[in-house]
C-alpha cells in the first residue's frame, strides 16, 4: 500500500511539471520596451479571432495563460497577445497623461490571465502574414538588449483532412492532422469561413482554423470568439528590433525558457569579486518549445 501511494505522489508530480511548465522559468515580463509609445497602424482587420491558450477554464479567462487575437486585414494577417494589447493601451493613456516621464511602467501593472508578471514567446511575439511570408517580431524578457525579428517563407504544414467533426461557436469544423516542426497536431478548422488562417503561425486549411493542439496536449489553442467591427493593426517602430534568423531568435527564447537566469548572465553577488558580480547564476527548467527543430 505504501508503494502504491508512493507511486501516486510520484505520477501526479510528473502530471503537474508536465501541465505547469509553461511560464515557470522565472523569465519575467519585459518592463522598459518603450517602443510601445510609438506604435502605428499599418492595416485594419474588419474580423478578429480571439483564442484561449492552455485555458484551465474556457469559460473564465483568468484561467488563461494567454488570450491571443487574430486579426484579418485587407494586406497582412497578425496574431498578437490581447492581452498585451490592451496592457498596452493603457501604458499609452499613462504615457499621455504623463508626457515628461522618461519611461513607462510595466504591462504588468494591467496584465490579466495567469501568471501575468512572467515572459513568454507565444505571448510576447507578434506573428505578420503577407503572401506566403511570415514575419516575427519576438520580445524577449530583460536581459536581452534588443527584441528580435526575422522574415521567412511559409513551410507548408503537410495537412491530411479527417471525416470528423465537431460544432465550435456555432460552426460545424472539420478534423485535419499534419506533423509539422517535429510535432503531431490536431486541427479543427471552419469549412464555411474561408479564411486559411488560424493562431499563431498556423493556418493553411480551407477553412478558420478554430481548435488545434499538439498530441501531447502540451500546447492547446481554442478560439472562444469571433468579432467584427473595425481594429487596428498595430507595428512597433521596425529600426527598434534587431534583424535576425529565426534559428537565432528560437535558440535565444529556448535559451531563456530553460534557464533564464543563466540566459541573461545573473551572477551571484560576491564582495571579493571584481564589481562585486561573482559566479553565473542558474536554475534549470524543464521547456518542450512548440518547435522542436
Amino acid at each position: 500500500m505504501k508503494r502504491i501511494f508512493t507511486l501516486m505522489l510520484a505520477f501526479l508530480a510528473v502530471c503537474g511539471e508536465a501541465s505547469a511548465q509553461w511560464k515557470q522559468s522565472g523569465a519575467m515580463a519585459p518592463w522598459n520596451h518603450n517602443t510601445v509609445v510609438r506604435r502605428k497602424a499599418i492595416d485594419t482587420a474588419n474580423m478578429r479571432i480571439l483564442y484561449a491558450w492552455n485555458a484551465d477554464n474556457i469559460k473564465e479567462d483568468s484561467t488563461y495563460l494567454d488570450l491571443g487575437q487574430l486579426q484579418i486585414g485587407k494586406r497582412v494577417t497578425k496574431y498578437c497577445s490581447l492581452f498585451v494589447e490592451q496592457a498596452n493601451d493603457e501604458r499609452i493613456k499613462w504615457h499621455k497623461a504623463n508626457p515628461r516621464a522618461q519611461n513607462v511602467p510595466s504591462g504588468g501593472r494591467w496584465m490579466r490571465g495567469k501568471k501575468p508578471d512572467a515572459w513568454s514567446e507565444y505571448q510576447y511575439s507578434h506573428i505578420f502574414i503577407h503572401g506566403d511570408t511570415l514575419n516575427e517580431w519576438a520580445v524577449l524578457p530583460p536581459g536581452q538588449e534588443w527584441p528580435l525579428r526575422y522574415e521567412e517563407k511559409i513551410v507548408p504544414f503537410g495537412w491530411k483532412l479527417g471525416t470528423e467533426t465537431q460544432v465550435i461557436l456555432g460552426h460545424k469544423c472539420q478534423r485535419a492532422t499534419c506533423h509539422w516542426r517535429g510535432r503531431d497536431y490536431v486541427a479543427w478548422f471552419a469549412p464555411d469561413i474561408p479564411i486559411r488562417r488560424g493562431p499563431w503561425k498556423f493556418g493553411g486549411l480551407p477553412g478558420l482554423i478554430l481548435k488545434i493542439y499538439d498530441t501531447d496536449r502540451l500546447y492547446t489553442f481554442e478560439a472562444v470568439a469571433i468579432e467584427k467591427g473595425s481594429f487596428s493593426i498595430w507595428q512597433y517602430p521596425k529600426e527598434e528590433f534587431k534583424k535576425a534568423t529565426r534559428k537565432q531568435t528560437w535558440k535565444l527564447q529556448v535559451a531563456y525558457n530553460r534557464n533564464y537566469l543563466l540566459a541573461s548572465g545573473r551572477r551571484k553577488y560576491d564582495p571579493n569579486a571584481p564589481g562585486f558580480m561573482g559566479e553565473p547564476m542558474s536554475a534549470p527548467h524543464k521547456y518542450d518549445p512548440m518547435e522542436l527543430e
